[in-house]
């Protein structure tokens, strides 16, 4: 068991989550809101790491974006830049995807709901779809993990319903990726489609009305409102689509795992309808994709417990001197 202080961090499109890991545990939780980072998380970190009464020797940042500099990192989704150097002790950065993919096998059985498929192979190759502000993807073959960018693979559309919803995309983005149609920040755009398909009703213009986020207005008026209905089956479709291209793509004996704050928020809408539908429909293949193991990760500790994996590789030999106070 890892028994040095680590500094854990992840850091995604809306905010910053940080841990002390001791000892298999997370101590010291803290979270902010990215926008209030002015650019740059560093002296935030600093001044958090400051106040711990015990000293981390080592930290791990996972990202919300690509890590191809391993000095440096920007941000897809906020304007966040990071340099480890400026951290100020042993540091390594991490995709968000690679360390939650890291971290699966520490969530506990209760932060962990079956979907459908079959069990999970433990020998398995695993896909990781991170639910988030963006579609984050990572796969896990045993101990090695190969996070990337499939989330901005171009999306493509299966009926009448979703060319529609893609010409409709295209007008206002260009080009269309899987994230544009099944992340949280696709939903606003989902259900301004769905406004052009059904309208505005009352309830729905009360609640955009009162200024309530139209992400979290989708899916509190899915089951009464038309537009929000079809704007929430648009993205269940979309993700249960890209889930099932992970799926045989790789071979996922080991699950296609969802995780990611909005994933979480789908599990009311994930035990049928539109995501099975949508993950089991493959032609010939579609027995295959069936007995796929599609998990949900409730527990949004993920991230951290797969940085503090990676930070533990960086932590000096058993033996060595440890700090006792924050440098």
């Amino acid at each position: 068991m890892q028994n040095q202080p680590l500094m854990v961090v992840d850091i995604g499109g809306t905010s910053l989550r940080v841990a002390l890991s001791l000892d298999g545990r997370l101590h010291h939780r803290q979270r902010v809101d990215t926008d209030s980072l002015a650019g740059d998380p560093a002296p935030w970190l600093r001044r958090w790491r400051q106040a711990l009464p015990l000293a981390p020797v080592a930290a791990a940042v996972a990202v919300a974006g690509p890590v191809t500099d391993p000095e440096q990192v920007e941000l897809t989704n906020a304007r966040l830049r990071l340099s480890k150097d400026a951290l100020g002790l042993p540091a390594v950065l991490l995709n968000d995807l690679h360390a939650a993919a890291l971290g699966l096998h520490q969530v506990p059985p209760a932060g962990v709901v079956h979907l459908g498929g079959g069990a999970p192979d433990p020998a398995g190759p695993i896909g990781v779809l991170g639910v988030g502000t963006g579609l984050g993807q990572a796969v896990r073959q045993g101990e090695v993990v190969l996070p990337g960018e499939g989330g901005h693979g171009a999306f493509a559309a299966t009926d009448d319903e979703q060319r529609a919803l893609r010409d409709f995309l295209a007008a206002r983005h260009g080009y269309v990726d899987w994230e544009h149609v099944a992340s949280g920040s696709a939903l606003p755009a989902l259900l301004a489609f769905g406004e052009q398909v059904h309208g505005r009703t009352p309830a729905l213009a009360q609640a955009l009305a009162a200024g309530q986020p139209a992400a979290a207005v989708a899916l509190a008026l899915a089951d009464r409102d038309p537009a929000c209905a079809l704007a929430l089956r648009l993205m269940l479709s979309a993700l249960g689509t890209e889930a099932g291209n992970m799926g045989l793509r790789h071979l996922a004996t080991g699950g296609v795992w969802l995780v990611g704050g909005v994933a979480a928020r789908l599990r009311p809408f994930l035990d049928g309808g539109p995501f099975h539908a949508a993950f089991e429909a493959r032609g010939r293949f579609s027995a295959l994709a069936a007995g796929l193991p599609r998990l949900l990760v409730l527990d949004d500790d993920v991230g951290l417990y797969g940085a503090a994996r990676a930070a533990a590789a960086l932590a000096p030999p058993p033996g060595a001197t440890r700090p006792t106070a924050p440098g």
